[in-house]
């Protein structure tokens, strides 16, 4: 049963049975309606990113610089900030309800992710969700802002009001310039995506470059000059049969894609 919580006390006595579980998220009901608390996390390892920074500088694409999370009170503060930012600029988020040092209580947008739509649907809807997801990283670009983790799992589907984004313990423009954050924006998108078209990469691909058409060039020309440069991912397909894990396979599945985008034919119309 979700806890019912109507005061700060009630939030700050919560947050103590959160913390002494060990957990850092839990769905709450917050004065009648759904919300999530959230606690901070530690921030992780720097050995990991720097191993990735390291790839990054490899593929010789600044897009690609890993970002670490804040963690701690930093985060939440990245956190809660980016929402409001998302919220100024019109996009669908989730909204702040309260804060403290170490913790979010932030609204419920719905349970429904892109990524679960997308792979369960048929061949139509299935591009109709992929592209209501794209419309919403144009938009936010548009608005001068950015996602950082917009995999198709981070965007909760609502029938009523489309896409919503979460997920924001990161902020690349402490590594990067926002047309560098944006281009990096693509391609998770693509990345999480691509499996679920394994049969009609043509198809994905065509409503990829009708989407980067809208986009700020210098944008459009880093996603090009990115997916150039990891279509090599395709080579995994090389991997011995054992080895082919479902992460594996989305991998060399983006990497197909980013081949055959990167290539610059026109594929097949919708």
């Amino acid at each position: 049963m979700r806890p019912q919580l109507d005061s700060r006390t009630d939030l700050d006595a919560q947050v103590e049975v959160l913390r002494q579980s060990g957990a850092h998220i839990r769905q709450v009901e917050w004065r009648g309606q759904l919300a999530w608390l959230k606690l901070s996390l530690p921030q992780p390892p720097a050995w990991r990113y720097q191993l990735m920074a390291g790839m990054a500088r490899l593929l010789q694409h600044p897009a690609m610089q890993p970002v670490r999370p804040h963690g701690g009170a930093a985060g939440i503060r990245n956190e809660a900030g980016r929402l409001d930012a998302l919220a100024q600029a019109g996009l669908r988020a989730p909204r702040l309800l309260a804060q403290g040092e170490h913790w979010l209580l932030i609204s419920d947008i719905g349970h429904n992710t892109l990524e679960t739509l997308i792979r369960h649907s048929d061949p139509a809807l299935q591009h109709e969700y992929w592209q209501r997801g794209a419309d919403y990283i144009l938009q936010a670009h548009r608005a001068g802002q950015y996602l950082s983790q917009a995999f198709a799992r981070n965007m909760v589907w609502s029938p009523e009001q489309g896409p919503g984004a979460i997920d924001f313990e990161d902020d690349p423009i402490s590594a990067m310039s926002l047309a560098q954050a944006q281009i990096r924006d693509w391609l998770p998108y693509f990345f999480s995506t691509a499996i679920h078209f394994e049969n009609r990469l043509p198809v994905l691909c065509a409503a990829i470059r009708s989407v980067l058409e809208n986009e700020d060039a210098a944008v459009r020309e880093g996603v090009y000059s990115a997916l150039r440069r990891t279509a090599w991912l395709r080579a995994l397909r090389w991997l011995p049969q054992r080895m082919q894990r479902r992460d594996v396979l989305k991998t060399q599945r983006y990497g197909d894609l980013a081949r055959l985008c990167s290539q610059r034919r026109s594929p097949p119309s919708l």
